[in-house]
């Protein structure tokens, strides 16, 4: 007994080890939800599903103009079957039944239960029997064979033009259907693309982060640091700084009163820059040089940097760079003079340009109504602008500009108009 129990172990387990492998069937990619897919399957889908999307505009096109084209098959032939007495009564009674029919088709399309559809079915059917009665008694109006000709082309245009609307809904559906594919796999692509950038960007900081901490190690060899501020890129200028400069100007309005000082609102700084002489090292000229053009490139492709050193800015642009010899050329350094320049990026705001309307009755010659009587005249704002500039211009006070107008933070924005007393 325990042989025999021993012996078919063994068998089972041999059996078990031989057994075929069962090879794992992966699921096609249009299965895939965009966040399961590779970043290859992901690319590829939406050039698919952009082309796709194409694909249903061409053919939407192509069935809107078929329509056009049998409207006009259907237009031209009634205008010709309209000569024949009685056609038009005959016709209408055609196109009334034929419209009940769309509209029963249209509810047997919205049907939810058997009930309702079978219903509707039963009315087109018996519908369907009244227009071809119709149709019939269109046909004996139209007896001769150019009539007839005109008919049977009309009734071919109509069932075409049934058929295009019809897959012109289809298409739109589709269409639809496609478009919110190619968003949602876009927005997926979009996502990857920021935690790649971010990714990229956190790896670049390490590494400047690393060679600053390197840098420093070496004594009085470059004073001052700059990065590009968006981290896209890991590289790293080291400058040795002679008489740096940082400077700070701010434009103050004033406002003139009588018999006293004038007074002044709130200032604005204009500019804020930093210069000096700079020593770009290298381990050769040719090192040197070559650093010297990237950053003439960067400056060109207007870079923001961030900057450590003597001043600490975060948004940073070169303003003006120039490579020059006060003393004896060097082999492993370059004598620069560099005006660091402290700007954020702006978001312009413009005005939207209004309409011209001319008001009805109007004449050329005709003067606007009061504008000879009113007090004021307008002005609109050009950039560079401000109320100070136009209080002396147009010899009034800030003080008026503002009651007048408002803020200037909320009005000094080119094309906006501005009430000046006259």
């Amino acid at each position: 007994m325990d042989i025999t129990l021993k012996a078919n172990v063994v068998t089972n387990v041999n059996r078990y080890i031989n057994m075929p492998t069962t090879k794992v069937v992966s699921l096609p990619v249009s299965l895939l939800s965009p966040s399961e897919m590779s970043d290859k399957q992901l690319t590829s889908q939406v050039s698919k599903i952009k082309r796709k999307v194409k694909s249903d505009a061409s053919k939407i096109s192509s069935t809107q103009r078929a329509i056009t084209s049998q409207q006009k098959v259907i237009d031209k032939t009634d205008d010709y079957l309209k000569k024949q007495n009685g056609y038009s009564v005959r016709k209408a009674a055609y196109d009334a039944v034929t419209k009940q029919i769309d509209t029963q088709e249209s509810k047997l399309a919205n049907a939810k239960n058997t009930a309702s559809k079978k219903a509707i079915q039963s009315k087109i059917n018996s519908l369907k029997k009244s227009q071809k009665a119709a149709y019939a008694d269109l046909k004996k109006v139209t007896s001769s064979s150019g009539y007839q000709k005109q008919l049977t082309a009309q009734s071919k245009a109509r069932t075409k033009l049934k058929q295009s609307k019809s897959k012109l809904t289809s298409l739109k559906k589709l269409k639809s259907k496609d478009k919110d594919a190619e968003k949602k796999l876009k927005a997926e692509q979009t996502k990857r693309k920021a935690a790649e950038k971010k990714k990229k960007q956190k790896a670049n900081l390490k590494s400047i982060k690393s060679k600053i901490a390197e840098h420093k190690k070496q004594p009085l060899v470059g004073q001052t640091v700059i990065y590009p501020a968006d981290l896209m890129s890991s590289v790293v200028y080291f400058f040795g700084e002679v008489q740096p400069t940082e400077t700070n100007t701010s434009e103050i309005t004033s406002v003139g009163v009588d018999n006293s000082d004038p007074r002044a609102g709130k200032s604005t700084r204009t500019s804020k820059e930093l210069s000096g002489t700079y020593y770009l090292f290298g381990k050769s000229f040719a090192d040197c040089d070559k650093k010297f053009s990237n950053l003439q490139k960067l400056q060109r492709i207007d870079t923001e940097f961030i900057m450590r050193g003597f001043s600490n800015w975060n948004h940073v642009k070169i303003s003006s760079l120039a490579k020059t010899v006060s003393g004896l050329p060097r082999e492993n350094l370059l004598e620069l003079s560099i005006t660091f320049t402290y700007v954020k990026q702006a978001r312009i705001l413009y005005n939207k340009a209004k309409k011209k309307t001319k008001k009805k009755g109007s004449t050329k010659g005709s003067k606007k109504k009061g504008s000879s009587k009113s007090k004021y005249r307008s002005h609109v704002v050009k950039s560079g602008e401000t109320y100070w500039g136009l209080a002396r211009k147009y010899k009034t006070s800030v003080a008026t500009l503002t009651k007048l107008n408002g803020s200037w933070k909320k009005t000094m924005f080119p094309g906006r108009k501005l009430k000046i007393p006259k």
